[in-house]
Formats: structure tokens, C-alpha cells, sequence
């Protein structure tokens, strides 16, 4: 007698992807038809009214013809340059000294991690009455030491610094936490291997602990280069790109000339851009990983 065929949803060979199914169905509505809707949008004219109508690689030439989106694509990279870094020091110097044993170690763990919970928009609204020009905390600092203030919001050479400044308050208690969890998960052997060989602390940091965090280095790298390309509310709360467009980044630009100017061609063509630019450093941190 021929025995019955089961229906697929009982068939385990078929159950893993069930239970995946719905996580798959919102990142492909949400994700993938959106990509692929911005490729499209990105050849043609309009403004979300009408038909479309298509222009082929014109709003690219455009946006690479506008001085203000190249200004933007140069603050978003001085923008990377500057905040990524000294997250990355900061953290690893916060993450070195809170994996020894100190006083109140958990209540600094606690108070440096706290800012990572703290709505971006809440952030950005404190930040600004700090650096107020009349009666910000820094210029008050400033004044005691008998400096002049500084129009931090309206000067362009000090409007990008008070956004990194911001930014690495924000981002460094998280980046400190995986930081913390790669240290945590080497050897305390090698360590004191390298001890008994006679090397100071300076030479197992640089020769033990460097080494064997590289993935940890690669990953706060990358992901930190990823939010500094993507940031928009920060920097929407407190400069909304300017002044004179200092601050303005890829993402403030998309912003603009969709919902601005209803350009939404010329958004999306520059929203490709960014991802481009993403993707390429997706791949380079797989290859890294890869190497290693």
C-alpha cells in the first residue's frame, strides 16, 4: 500500500523556512521592492503627482553637476572621517579601563552606555541649548576662561565639530560595549603568557590584544561608517544642514529635494549614491573577514 504524502507544512524539511517566511515577506516589501523602486524613480521626472516620465541618467548628471549635493556628499565623508576615529579610540580606551577592576566599575559601564538609549531627537535638542550661542553651557565655560564665544550654530567652521562632538557622546557607550565583549572573550593565558616573556603592558596591548580584536576593529569600523552615512536626525534637530549647508549631509540632501522640492527623481538617484557607497563598504568588510 502506498503510503501518503504528508502536506508540506508538516514535512520537516520545510518547517525552518515556515517559521522564516513572515521575516522574509517584510524585508522583501520593505527592502528589496523599495531598492528596486528607487532604481527606477532614479531615471525619471516627477513629482508624485501624474506619470512618471522617463529621462534616463539625467537626474544623475544633475545631482553630480549640483554644488550643493557634492557638498553634501564632502561633509558626509569629513563627517565619517572625523567622528568614526575617535569613537573607536574612546571606546576601546573605555572598554580597556572598565575591564580591570575599579570602583563603581558597573555604575561607570552604566553612565558611559547610558547615551546609547537616549532618543537621537532628545539628544539633538539638549545639544543645542549646550552649544547656544547666548546661553550654552560651552560658550559659559568658555567666558569663565576668558575666551570669546563662538557662534556655534552659525559659524561654519565650528558647525560640523559640535555635530561630531555630539555624535561621539551619543555612540561611544555602545561601540565601548562590543568592545568590552572582545576583550572579555580573550584568553587571560596569552595575556599572561606574554607577561612571564618579559613584555610590558604596552607591548601585550599593541602585540596580544590589538591582534585578537581585529574582527571587533572591523566590525565597530564598518558599522560606525554605516550610521555616519545614514545619519539624518541628529543632524535635522539641531542644524538642519546648515548654515550655508556645513553640515548637510547625503541624507539631508535625499530629504530636501524630495520632500522640499519634490524632486523625487533627482532623491532617488541620490539616494543610490548612498547605497553604492554602502554597499561598497559592506563588501570590503566581508572580504576582511574573509582574509582573516
Amino acid at each position: 500500500m502506498q503510503k501518503q504524502k504528508k502536506p508540506f507544512w508538516q514535512d520537516r524539511r520545510y518547517v525552518p523556512y515556515l517559521y522564516i517566511l513572515p521575516n522574509m515577506v517584510l524585508f522583501m516589501v520593505f527592502m528589496i521592492i523599495p531598492i528596486f523602486m528607487s532604481f527606477y524613480y532614479s531615471t525619471v521626472q516627477w513629482n508624485g503627482l501624474g506619470k512618471p516620465k522617463f529621462i534616463g541618467m539625467q537626474n544623475y548628471v544633475y545631482i553630480f553637476k549640483d554644488t550643493v549635493f557634492l557638498k553634501s556628499l564632502f561633509n558626509t565623508f569629513l563627517f565619517t572621517a572625523l567622528s568614526v576615529p575617535i569613537i573607536m579610540v574612546l571606546s576601546l580606551l573605555f572598554a580597556m579601563l572598565l575591564n580591570t577592576k575599579i570602583p563603581l566599575r558597573g555604575f561607570i559601564r552604566s553612565a558611559i552606555y547610558a547615551p546609547a538609549v537616549v532618543s537621537t531627537v532628545v539628544v539633538g535638542t539638549v545639544f543645542t541649548w549646550i552649544f547656544n550661542d547666548q546661553l550654552g553651557l560651552i560658550n559659559y565655560i568658555i567666558n569663565i576662561f576668558g575666551g570669546k564665544a563662538i557662534q556655534w550654530m552659525n559659524d561654519t567652521r565650528f558647525a560640523m565639530a559640535m555635530i561630531v562632538f555630539t555624535t561621539v557622546w551619543q555612540r561611544t557607550g555602545y561601540n565601548m560595549v562590543i568592545y568590552l565583549a572582545g576583550l572579555q572573550g580573550i584568553s587571560r593565558e596569552l595575556l599572561e603568557a606574554a607577561e612571564i616573556d618579559g613584555a610590558t603592558s604596552w607591548q601585550a596591548f599593541r602585540h596580544v590584544t590589538l591582534p585578537l580584536l581585529r574582527h571587533t576593529h572591523v566590525f565597530i569600523l564598518v558599522t560606525c561608517m554605516i550610521h555616519s552615512f545614514r545619519s539624518f536626525d541628529l543632524i535635522y534637530t539641531m542644524t538642519r544642514g546648515g548654515p550655508l549647508n556645513a553640515t548637510k549631509t547625503i541624507v539631508m540632501y535625499v530629504y530636501e529635494q524630495a520632500f522640499n522640492k519634490n524632486y523625487y527623481g533627482r532623491a532617488s538617484a541620490a539616494g543610490i549614491v548612498l547605497f553604492v557607497i554602502m554597499m561598497v563598504f559592506t563588501i570590503l568588510r566581508n572580504r576582511a573577514e574573509k582574509e582573516d
